[in-house]
């Protein structure tokens, strides 16, 4: 239901866009309302009663039926309800398995405790000394944006020697 909605939102924005831009558009639809105009609206009216009359007759079926529900006396029960032999009420195949699944569960042993024995203690783990630290350059290159493309800056002169000479 949801994708349905999606397609009809997005094909209703499609068709008013297309009625905002199209000139051929606009003139077929003003056409159509000013002859039929008349016709559509009384559809519409027609259209809008029938749904509320339909919408009401189902809302007074269900408040019948929930209200006959509601005065069938109750037969009362000695036993507890999970161990009656035979359900007052028809249940799905789902709630009748999982109804017996809660009522053999409750019949059943608990667990023994477990027995939580205490570990010995470990003897230190010694860690090696760490290398020597590795030599880093301390001036990093920034990057100067020029135009559209990042180009690299030099950070020392000393390379731009070297490059010269090696050309």
């Amino acid at each position: 239901m949801l994708l349905q909605m999606l397609v009809i939102i997005l094909l209703s924005s499609w068709i008013v866009e297309e009625y905002l831009n199209n000139i051929y558009l606009q003139a077929y639809v003003n056409d159509l309302i000013q002859a039929d105009g008349s016709l559509i609206a009384i559809l519409v009216i027609i259209c809008g009663l029938g749904m509320a009359f339909g919408l009401l007759k189902v809302l007074k079926s269900t408040h019948r039926e929930i209200g006959a529900l509601v005065s069938q006396p109750q037969a009362p029960t000695s036993a507890p309800f999970a161990s009656s032999s035979k359900p007052a009420l028809d249940l799905h195949p789902m709630v009748a398995a999982l109804r017996a699944d809660m009522a053999h569960q409750a019949s059943m042993q608990p667990l023994p405790p477990l027995e939580v024995k205490e570990a010995p203690p470990r003897a230190p783990v010694q860690v090696p000394p760490s290398p020597a630290p590795a030599r880093t350059l301390t001036d990093t290159p920034s990057t100067v944006i020029t135009g559209t493309m990042p180009v690299l800056k030099r950070v020392s002169p000393d390379q731009d020697r070297n490059q010269n000479s090696n050309q």
